[in-house]
């Protein structure tokens, strides 16, 4: 299964959500789409687009369990498959 590398984490906000840097220039179809990392291990659900057009920010809820600093710096991926779904519409 192949994936699209979305952006990568900055930080953790106070509430909770992961802030990702969007590499895409339709970053709003990307709502309710499942992050996963490198390895196919879920990290949560894009909740919210935020951010200038040009370069916009994804707030990320994290799955149940997971420790969101740890991914700080990483990238994060959808799949492929989900992606093109949305890009359809």
């Amino acid at each position: 299964m192949s994936l699209r590398r979305i952006g990568v984490i900055l930080h953790v906000a106070k509430d909770g959500l992961m802030v990702a840097r969007v590499n895409s220039s339709k970053a709003d179809r990307l709502v309710g789409l499942v992050t996963v990392d490198y390895s196919m291990r879920r990290i949560g659900i894009i909740k919210d687009i935020i951010g200038p057009i040009n370069a916009p920010y994804a707030l990320i809820k994290p799955i149940k369990g997971l420790n969101a600093a740890d991914y700080t710096g990483k990238q994060v991926y959808v799949r492929d498959i989900d992606y093109n779904k949305v890009m359809r519409r």
